[in-house]
């Protein structure tokens, strides 16, 4: 089974922004949800990390996009390369890309999330399947889904654990209701058309099997959170 990259672009971008934000939200100390997901509070918290945004966009983005693309033993040599001209940050997040069409995607996601989060909100998933920047057809060839469900579970588990160590504590111990939230997110903008409706009964596994659409995608997730979770102890010090 294959998913359209500029669909999972789409989706790793939200998911870093989101997962990003969330992290920085929830070592806020603000304990009351409607003020730790206020307007006010978005904007407050992203202006206060304003400069440290796009330095973690590509220490988190830069594998995932550079495997969407290339073969996961292609990309070591295709980092030496760009090292060896000396390349920028955003010269190499271009040469992750591929292409023009498709970084010209990623920088247009990046500047539509951003926008969003400086305005203090986030776009619904309806409004995001709808308004995220879709392939001319030039980059037609899908990527696999289960790649793409472990990048995009790799993308916000990074994104949050980063965003928690911005604090000044350094906050360490992940919020699990934040992590089951941004995942269910991120897998319904992956894999379906339309945002999932969750009924009031609905317990976490059959939630998620809404989102994931089968036992098998399912299993592909939770494997991969927990491969990324057992790394996020060992690089960054992150606790349950």
């Amino acid at each position: 089974m294959k998913t359209d990259k500029y669909k999972l672009l789409a989706a790793l971008v939200r998911s870093f922004f989101e997962s990003f934000s969330s992290g920085i939200i929830d070592n806020s100390h603000i304990e009351k949800s409607e003020d730790r997901n206020s307007a006010q509070t978005v904007k407050k918290l992203m202006l206060e990390h304003y400069e440290h945004i796009a330095p973690v966009f590509f220490d988190t983005l830069f594998f995932p996009l550079a495997a969407m693309n290339f073969e996961y033993a292609d990309i070591e040599r295709v980092v030496r390369e760009a090292q060896q001209r000396g390349d920028d940050m955003m010269a190499l997040v271009k040469t992750a890309c591929a292409s023009d069409a498709m970084y010209e995607a990623m920088v247009a996601e990046y500047k539509r999330n951003f926008s969003n989060l400086l305005a203090g909100r986030y776009a619904t998933t309806a409004d995001h399947l709808i308004s995220y920047t879709h392939g001319d057809g030039a980059d037609a060839e899908g990527i696999d889904t289960d790649r793409a469900i472990e990048l995009t579970v790799r993308v916000v588990m990074y994104a949050y654990a980063r965003g928690l160590r911005r604090g000044t504590e350094g906050r360490k111990s992940v919020r699990q209701a934040s992590l089951f939230r941004l995942l269910l997110d991120a897998m319904n903008v992956l894999l379906l058309d339309e945002a999932v409706q969750f009924e009031d009964d609905d317990e976490l596994a059959a939630m998620f099997l809404k989102v994931c659409l089968n036992e098998h995608n399912f299993t592909v997730m939770t494997s991969e959170m927990d491969r990324t979770f057992d790394e996020l102890v060992r690089k960054e010090g992150i606790t349950q």
